[in-house]
């Protein structure tokens, strides 16, 4: 038979407001088991993939090559460009030019100069024209102690004469290779010579040449 509370027992009534309480609470604890549910549905993945999605990032920016930019013309100025064949005179250029090239008539020497004479004075040093090698080194002769040098000045090949120096004076051998400027002898008055002079001659394939508009033109000090 079912039990029922005497008349005089009463059952004390629920405050509205804890009836609300514990309603909010169910409400919480359902929202609770279905956010679990969620987040056990969502797959996690593994550190080790981190690393790998990490490792191939820096390897795309270590092979990374910047496209290439065209650089653009540079016009340059008269100024902006110089000429220098590194050739000078084998003496001051303003030393006393005493014959020139070619014909002339004199006692004592030939009528067919095949070079210019200058005179900057016995005993003067006389160097190289350019950077070179020597192919002639001799005493005697019409041009007494002289030197024979080989350069290639302008993609040519050209060989300058120095003649009538000094005995003892040829600092320079057959074979040795010079630079511009470097002393092969002294001014002096050996083989066919009337006084001390340089004889300088220039040969270009074969063929003496005026060597004093050559110089004007190729020698830059």
């Amino acid at each position: 038979m079912p039990q029922y509370l005497p008349r005089h027992v009463l059952v004390p009534a629920v405050p509205r407001h804890i009836g609300f309480l514990n309603y909010n609470r169910r409400l919480l604890a359902m929202g609770a088991v279905v956010a679990s549910g969620a987040l056990t549905g969502i797959y996690a993945m593994p550190a080790s993939a981190e690393v790998i999605h990490e490792e191939v990032h820096v390897a795309e920016l270590q092979t990374y090559i910047a496209p290439s930019i065209p650089m653009p013309a540079v016009t340059r100025d008269a100024f902006g460009m110089t000429t220098f064949t590194l050739v000078q005179w084998p003496v001051p250029s303003t030393t006393e030019l005493s014959s020139g090239f070619g014909y002339r008539s004199c006692d004592g020497c030939s009528t067919n100069h095949l070079g210019i004479d200058l005179n900057p004075g016995n005993g003067y040093p006389i160097q190289a024209i350019a950077d070179g090698v020597v192919v002639t080194a001799e005493t005697d002769g019409a041009l007494g102690v002289h030197v024979v040098i080989e350069h290639t000045v302008d993609g040519q090949i050209v060989r300058s004469i120095y003649g009538h120096m000094q005995y003892g004076s040829m600092a320079v051998a057959v074979g040795d290779t010079v630079s511009r400027g470097q002393q092969v002898g002294v001014v002096g008055s050996t083989g066919e010579s009337t006084g001390p002079h340089l004889h300088f001659g220039i040969q270009i394939d074969g063929v003496e040449i005026d060597p004093l508009p050559w110089l004007l033109s190729n020698a830059n000090s």
